[in-house]
């Protein structure tokens, strides 16, 4: 163990975290889930997509239609996709992907141990017990445990050890080729956390520059082998940063985030109970990497053995790091100038690490009795501060508080004997090492969730859908449910899709779905609420509906009924679920941009009406008149105002209105519904259960949205909705029926097909066929408008131009055409030259500068 510590390191913060995941019943090899951020929700379905892309469709890796109606994927690559880790996911069949993600972060885990061993051996030649404690304390530190499901960021934690390294050598004026390939490689792996990483490491060379300064002209030379390095490490990673730049110009910089609104005055005094044992909370900045390594930290700042330019300078540089803890600004520019979401304080990884390297820089040096003392006094402070003001603003309880002062309180004795040199330092490793793996343990077991089947669901699910004939998957296809609200299912099981979640998604496409009646803003479109004028203008050749109730399995969400689609015809069914076939128009076809096409926000049955006439020059009527209905209600008193329905509960109890409707039998239609009476989730409704004819749905308080109703053959129609006990009073849009006009819908789709573009070939990246266009028409395609596209007519370049001011089209001159549409990654060709002009200067670095200035 004296010569690979760091291995043994590694092996023990990946068995803690294996058997404390495990207990805590976040351990996807031993039948547990990952509560944590978006693992479930979002990332799962990424790597199907990597797998399939890499495996086998390598077209769809600069533009996938699995990616909402279709979208540029280089963000997801460069934010989601390009760890080096990832490469595991290969070898597991999809519907094991939680396992491989699962051991990718475990590999993760047990990295950042080895590394920090590995550095705290190296610059501050630490004993074996506390160069492993500290180790295993920095890669289970808050951060880790609480932000595991977001395993992109976990690479830089993994190498930030070994890059404070090999910028200290650099520092010292000896150039360093591991840096330059360390540092593309985190650059490569998520260019966010590598942002934070980039600009720390500037901070850390200054701190390192001066504590080992000499003179001038070392100086000068040492910053230009920092710089030469660090920019040819940019330039190795510009093939994954450059096409990832133009994805995010073009869709996430142009987002309008609000900014954050936070009291950095509070988070100051809250911030003692973020650092102790069992203290936590999401909205926190999470600095816990053990009581004895705080005590170690404070330490270091009055150590006199440490010379005093020394401590100051360290002084400066720990603020700089939490600068963006000071104010909103620097809280943003340390998050690469975009205010987090729901995630605050991402970059506090880098205040946990230098808490660790205080804590062994101090190890590494002793102090006297007088420096103990003063240490202790302060640490005694903090703890007094922690119990009378952090602990009331957090409403901590009594427990809580006692179990963090009594480790504290340990903690501080075990450090004391230590250094009075009256036990041995394994005594106080070992009892860092425990708390960590207690903290893992609780954090894990407080948030345990019901595990999530995701391995049986995504085996059965995508046994249905290869059931499916082939022509039922050719265009688009959509369903009624998903497990874990994960809207990316489109990649999970391979076929063109509707919906996506993404940071990088496009906004505009969000926005138009929003206008429609369909669930959408900012990251994410989502195809919940959805008709049958909606199915025609996106392509849904094939919708597929489920009988089975939303919680009928552990995340399994069944959120819109459809039954507008019951006399549709049936591609295929087993004992749940029912494939339907769709009317649609083509993927492309001949008819009429639309630009200038005003659309109203609470609208969106008529919204849709205008879309589809707009686009075929039709003037056809989708929809009846609104049909009324009879309202009752219990526990409640209802006023009509204009078409707003005001209400007031009697007294605290279960409230519900009834709406009966009386309508052709046999028929089909949609009733709209206010937003704020839908619920992603309980809280966030106002209803506690909203049923149809007896049928429960639910979807998402984004817009008003249309819900699919079947009129049986009594021609009678029940909407019942149950508010909730705490709601008093409320007004919601006067629910109304309208039967759909199906003859009318199908005489606009028949135009659209005869107009269509015949295809001869559809993959991710190309598009052929065959269309004939008539004066004043356009080629218009419901492809989301995104750079990297190229169009051809009879083999000459065409411009490419704007439908709906959002989807592609071509202004082609009448007659037919042969038309071609080849996408390539935006950026990707200038990142490659970019990235081969850094591999040709890495090469004259090492002949001119490691043979000729260091022999």
């Amino acid at each position: 163990m004296k010569k690979r510590t760091w291995i043994f390191a590694g092996f023990l913060a990946g068995l803690i975290f294996f058997i404390a995941s495990w207990i805590g019943g976040t351990n996807f090899l031993m039948g547990g889930t990952i509560h944590s951020g978006d693992l479930i929700d979002q990332y799962i379905s990424f790597f199907a997509y990597f797998q399939h892309t890499l495996l086998h469709d390598f077209s769809s890796i600069s533009f996938s239609f699995s990616n909402g109606l279709g979208g540029n994927t280089a963000g997801n690559w460069g934010y989601y996709l390009l760890s080096p880790f990832n490469l595991i996911a290969l070898l597991f069949p999809t519907k094991f992907l939680p396992q491989a993600l699962y051991i990718i972060i475990l590999l993760k885990v047990m990295v950042a141990s080895a590394s920090f061993c590995w550095m705290s051996k190296k610059l501050h030649h630490l004993a074996d017990p506390w160069a492993i404690s500290l180790a295993v304390a920095y890669a289970l530190s808050s951060y880790v445990i609480t932000y595991i499901g977001n395993l992109m960021w976990l690479d830089a934690i993994a190498f930030l050890p070994l890059l404070v390294v090999f910028v200290t050598q650099l520092s010292k004026g000896h150039f360093s080729f591991p840096y330059i390939l360390l540092l593309a490689i985190t650059i490569v792996a998520n260019y966010y956390t590598a942002f934070m990483v980039c600009l720390f490491l500037v901070g850390f060379f200054i701190y390192q520059s001066y504590l080992n300064y000499s003179n001038w002209k070392n100086l000068l030379r040492n910053s230009l082998y920092f710089s030469i390095a660090s920019l040819t490490a940019g330039a190795l990673a510009a093939f994954s940063i450059a096409p990832t730049a133009f994805n995010l110009l073009e869709n996430k910089l142009n987002y309008s985030l609000a900014s954050p609104n936070i009291s950095f005055f509070h988070v100051w005094q809250e911030l003692p109970a973020t650092m102790l044992f069992y203290t936590r909370s999401w909205q926190l900045p999470l600095l816990f990497v053990g009581t004895i390594t705080l005590i170690l930290t404070i330490s270091f700042f009055f150590n006199r053995s440490i010379p005093i330019k020394v401590r100051l300078a360290s002084l400066l540089f720990s603020l700089f790091t939490a600068s963006g803890l000071l104010n909103g600004k620097l809280y943003i520019l340390w998050h690469a100038s975009q205010p987090p979401q729901l995630f605050p304080y991402r970059f506090v990884f880098l205040i946990t690490f230098i808490m660790v390297f205080f804590a062994s820089y101090q190890l590494a040096n002793h102090n006297s009795k007088a420096d103990l003392k003063i240490s202790t006094a302060c640490f005694l402070f903090f703890l007094a501060f922690y119990f009378f003001r952090s602990r009331k603003l957090l409403f901590l309880n009594a427990a809580a508080c006692f179990l963090a002062l009594l480790i504290a309180l340990i903690s501080l004795a075990l450090v004391i004997l230590y250094y009075t040199k009256k036990i041995n330092p394994w005594i106080p490793a070992a009892f860092l090492i425990l708390e960590m793996f207690l903290s893992a343990t609780i954090f894990w077991n407080n948030i345990k969730q019901p595990s999530t089947n995701i391995t049986n669901y995504t085996a059965q699910t995508q046994t249905f859908i290869n059931q499916l004939p082939k022509t039922a998957k050719d265009q688009r296809l959509a369903k009624s449910f998903l497990l874990n609200n994960d809207r990316g299912e489109s990649y999970t099981f391979n076929y063109r899709g509707a919906e996506v979640f993404s940071s990088n998604n496009d906004p505009k496409i969000s926005d138009f779905y929003s206008l429609l009646g369909l669930p959408g803003t900012g990251y994410f479109y989502f195809y919940s609420t959805s008709t049958q004028l909606t199915d025609a203008l996106f392509d849904i050749k094939t919708f597929i509906s489920t009988t089975r109730l939303t919680d009928s399995a552990v995340g399994f969400k069944n959120y819109g009924l459809r039954d507008d689609l019951k006399i549709n015809k049936i591609w295929y069914k087993d004992k749940y679920n029912t494939a339907y076939q769709c009317n649609t128009f083509p993927l492309a076809f001949a008819g009429y941009k639309a630009n200038n096409l005003q659309l109203a926000i609470k609208q969106p049955l008529e919204n849709q009406t205008k879309v589809l006439n707009a686009l075929t020059g039709s003037k056809q009527v989708y929809f009846s008149k609104p049909i009324s209905a009879q309202i009752t209600s219990t526990n409640l008193v209802v006023k009509k105002d204009k078409n707003q329905l005001n209400y007031q509960s009697k007294k605290a109890t279960l409230s519900t209105l009834t709406f009966t409707y009386k309508a052709k039998p046999n028929s089909v239609g949609y009733i709209v519904l206010d937003n704020n009476l839908m619920g992603y989730a309980d809280y966030t409704s106002a209803a506690s259960s909203l049923t149809i004819n007896n049928h429960t749905f639910r979807s998402m308080p984004v817009t008003y949205q249309p819900i699919g109703v079947y009129v049986p053959k009594s021609g009678k129609v029940t909407l019942k909705i149950k508010l909730k006990k705490e709601i008093s009073k409320g007004s919601l849009l006067n629910p109304e029926l309208y039967l759909l006009n199906k003859q009318a819908l199908n005489k606009t789709i028949s135009y659209a097909q005869n107009n269509r573009l015949k295809l001869s070939k559809w993959t991710n990246n190309q598009i052929e066929g065959i269309v004939n266009i008539k004066q004043g028409q356009s080629l218009i395609t419901t492809i989301p408008y995104t750079s990297g596209w190229k169009a051809f007519s009879d083999g000459k370049p065409v411009k490419i131009v704007k439908a709906l001011n959002r989807f592609i089209a071509l202004d082609l001159p009448k007659g037919k055409h042969k038309v071609t549409l080849k996408h390539t990654m935006p950026g990707l060709k200038l990142g490659i030259i970019v990235s081969f002009i850094g591999l040709i200067a890495l090469v004259f670095e090492y002949l001119i500068i490691k043979k000729s200035l260091f022999k």
